[in-house]
């Protein structure tokens, strides 16, 4: 009786300890993001069907080139804009293929193929457990929309209208952010959507074609824009009167303008891009005037001296290390290079991946 009363009162002190520590939420957390490696997307050359996705295994310190089709025995497709990870499936925006492909992580293989009502998707975000939102250029490149997707069927479901050139979007306090870039035309506005209802909440008017955004340590929006580029047909010469600079704009949560940073020069290559943010949320990183940049979240003023002096494709930050890892893609041809570097800008290593390498996915 006595080791049955012992066995008894065990088992209740069980209970109540895995009732309390389930009620700490400090007790439970989230493993670190990028801790196995994580997915290169390669582009590929548009119009060759010839984007592909690699693997950087971080244990190892080696890339796998391929991994799409070899896990599902058929090409990825035309121009591989972006992938996005989401409750633990990929989804890969291929644009002139116009659709997106949802992938098992731990095989790689297809779940699923979003095509019908998708033209020329760019990138994706998950709003809900249900819900994705998929920004789309249109027959055109001009039109903007965002395209609501139901994540139990992969049907889609609504289109939202935006400004033209809908691209990057992001989540900030329960509105989603969609910066308007304008695509092959112009446009100076971030597009904000209520999640809940898909309707548009507000648009915010910001310099020339916004390109890229993230979150600060203080819940501020950072923005990139290109600026507006006017140049003769003839002789594709810029013309400075009818162009606009480039710009690094920072909003707070409730999309106010607080800073808007603007460069002087104009031009093609003078326009802020792929804007990364290290994982504490007080450094951002960005491509301008063929080098890399680094910037404090508190600075007033854009930094003059590169960071990482050469140019790239894209760049992403790592959130496991807040390594830099520029993407290069020395033609649309030929296979390119990440290359990866420390905190301090220094080089550590160099991997061959496939054909224009654009972004970098952490699992």
């Amino acid at each position: 009786m006595k080791k049955f009363f012992t066995h008894r009162l065990f088992l209740l002190a069980a209970l109540l300890l895995t009732m309390f520590s389930a009620c700490d939420p400090a007790t439970v957390e989230p493993d670190p993001v990028g801790t196995e490696g994580f997915y290169i997307l390669n582009e590929g050359g548009f119009g060759s069907g010839n984007a592909s996705l690699s693997f950087y295994d971080r244990t190892t310190s080696t890339v796998t080139n391929n991994v799409f089709v070899g896990a599902n025995s058929i090409p990825l497709g035309d121009q591989a804009q972006s992938m996005a990870i989401f409750n633990n499936q990929g989804y890969i925006v291929v644009q002139n293929s116009g659709k997106m492909e949802v992938l098992d992580l731990e095989t790689n293989t297809i779940v699923a193929t979003v095509s019908e009502g998708l033209i020329s998707p760019r990138y994706f975000l998950g709003v809900s457990d249900t819900k994705g939102y998929v920004t789309d250029w249109g027959v055109d490149g001009v039109n903007g929309t965002v395209k609501v997707i139901d994540l139990t069927t992969y049907e889609v479901t609504a289109t939202i209208e935006t400004g033209q050139g809908a691209n990057n979007l992001i989540l900030v306090d329960d509105q989603v952010y969609v910066v308007n870039g304008g695509g092959f035309g112009r446009d100076n506005s971030i597009t904000v959507i209520n999640p809940s209802t898909d309707a548009v909440a507000s648009t915010i008017t910001v310099q020339d074609n916004p390109n890229s955004l993230q979150i600060d340590s203080d819940g501020n929006i950072w923005v990139t824009a290109s600026g507006h580029t006017a140049f003769d047909p003839n002789t594709f010469e810029v013309i400075e009167d009818a162009s606009t600079p480039g710009a690094l704009i920072k909003l707070d949560a409730n999309g106010n303008v607080l800073t808007t940073l603007s460069y002087e020069e104009v031009g093609f290559s003078k326009s802020p891009d792929r804007l990364q943010i290290n994982a504490a949320g007080t450094t951002l990183y960005y491509l301008y005037s063929g080098a890399v940049y680094s910037m404090s979240t508190n600075a007033t003023e854009l930094p003059t001296t590169p960071f990482i002096d050469k140019n790239f494709y894209s760049i992403s930050v790592d959130p496991f290390d807040d390594t830099i890892i520029g993407c290069e893609a020395p033609d649309f041809f030929s296979a390119g290079n990440i290359e990866i570097y420390s905190t301090m800008g220094t080089l550590q290593a160099t991997h061959a991946v496939g054909i224009g390498p654009n972004s970098c996915i952490f699992k």
